[in-house]
């Protein structure tokens, strides 16, 4: 049996160990065109500000792969035909395969504001070769404008004022990261952010890039701000354009259309996982989950099934964390969207309660419905959600969540307890 798993990230190096893990005969061949040795993407901010090497990112020790009797080719696969059972190669020919794994990730979402690619001046920072370029181009001193407010947006504000360019954080919306913060913890976020040297400037809707004499002005509603480099940060998109027209379906926002089981449904043989995959969510909607621990989860699926084993992937309750300008940011359970980007919640009576720190930028949401604890959000602390998730599946009620907060910090050795003020609100709605 010949398994080839295009991708060398997180889910393509987790199906290949399971395959091996359960087939000790198999033949694997794992092709990556981004980098010879797999990487952590999440990690590469830290290569750019200088505290880390690309090779510390890597998240599988060198060889191993090649013990494990993984074949690994740095190429770029430019088409697959399933009917044939075979992929096209850039450099090297065709290569035949029982099964195959699509693990091609994400890249970035081009900007469509007139004029933007025509500076030589617009960036992105979510592929090696986004980082690569962007590293070369960002000289101290010069002025940088950052198209996009949610977390990629804020993370790249942050090298590369930790780079010494002076950096403008521009966001569109009301205010920044609405898919994840709510208006009161978004203030928490820019007003710390704003104290570093960062200019951030919300309701900011750029409405053209105009090239200058030296620089690139940024025209919004009026207003004009001129820089020497742009970096677009609007979200990522499925890496599949090699795709279109061929074999492989696709859905409309172009990921790779899959069952239950991690399979295409039309491409006998053929699977996907990770940042490229459309999956179920809790909600019913089908769309791609672009986070590295679901990447590891549907890359150990999807080896599952092609090892002929009944899957039904569906990811465990929601889970996220990142740190940005010092400030942790967790998340667990259910917290439906507000504005501007609404979502109803399900029918029942919800109820917010959240609290905001005096001193420090920190707060804590906590999310009920009828009456039992679903979901977390906070800001500045470090929290253990593995304690979470037990208490949001033991249906606890508020009262008992905010009696036994203690036992969810997570560095409760250098960090005094959440405290619980009088300033605490419990308002209806989520």
């Amino acid at each position: 049996m010949h398994y080839v798993i295009v991708g060398n990230s997180i889910a393509g190096v987790e199906a290949a160990l399971t395959l091996r893990r359960r087939d000790a005969s198999a033949q694997i061949t794992m092709i990556s065109s981004e980098s010879a040795h797999p990487f952590a993407r999440t990690a590469m901010m830290y290569v750019f500000c200088g505290q880390l090497r690309l090779e510390d990112t890597e998240f599988v020790e060198r060889g191993t792969l090649e013990r494990l009797r993984v074949t690994t080719l740095h190429d770029r696969v430019v088409a697959v035909e399933a009917g044939a059972h075979r992929v096209i190669l850039e450099r090297g020919g065709p290569i035949t395969y029982d099964r195959l794994l699509l693990a091609v990730g994400s890249m970035a979402r081009r900007l469509t504001l007139p004029g933007a690619y025509e500076t030589g001046r617009v960036f992105h920072y979510v592929t090696l070769g986004d980082h690569q370029r962007l590293d070369a181009a960002a000289k101290k001193g010069m002025r940088v404008a950052v198209i996009g407010g949610g977390l990629v947006g804020v993370e790249v504000a942050e090298v590369l004022h930790a780079r010494g360019l002076h950096t403008h954080w521009l966001v569109r919306d009301a205010w920044t990261w609405p898919v994840a913060l709510d208006r009161e913890e978004a203030g928490v976020v820019e007003a710390h952010v704003r104290a570093q040297g960062v200019d951030v400037r919300t309701a900011f809707d750029v409405e053209a890039i105009r090239e200058k004499q030296g620089s690139v002005g940024l025209a919004c509603a009026g207003d004009e701000l001129d820089v020497d480099l742009i970096v677009g940060a609007i979200g990522v998109v499925p890496n599949t354009k090699f795709l279109a027209g061929g074999d492989v379906p696709l859905a409309e926002d172009g990921s790779i259309l899959t069952g239950d089981d991690l399979q295409c449904p039309t491409a006998r043989d053929v699977f996907a996982a990770g940042d490229c995959a459309c999956v179920t969510w809790a909600d019913g909607s089908r769309r791609p989950e672009t986070l590295w621990y679901t990447a590891r989860d549907q890359g150990r699926a999807a080896a599952a099934a092609m090892l002929g084993d009944a899957v039904s992937y569906r990811r465990k309750t929601w889970i996220n964390s990142a740190k940005f300008f010092d400030i942790e940011y967790t998340t667990a359970g259910y917290v439906p969207l507000s504005e501007p980007l609404p979502r109803a919640p399900t029918p029942g009576r919800w109820q917010t309660w959240f609290q905001k720190l005096p001193d420090e930028p920190a707060t804590l949401r906590v999310v009920v419905k009828d009456d039992r604890v679903v979901g977390f959000n906070a800001l500045g602390r470090r929290w253990n959600t593995d304690v979470w998730l037990r208490w949001i599946q033991e249906r606890r009620p508020l009262a008992s969540v905010l009696a036994h907060l203690r036992e969810s910090t997570f560095d409760e050795e250098f960090t005094p307890p959440f405290p619980l003020l009088p300033t605490a609100t419990l308002t209806e709605g989520a």
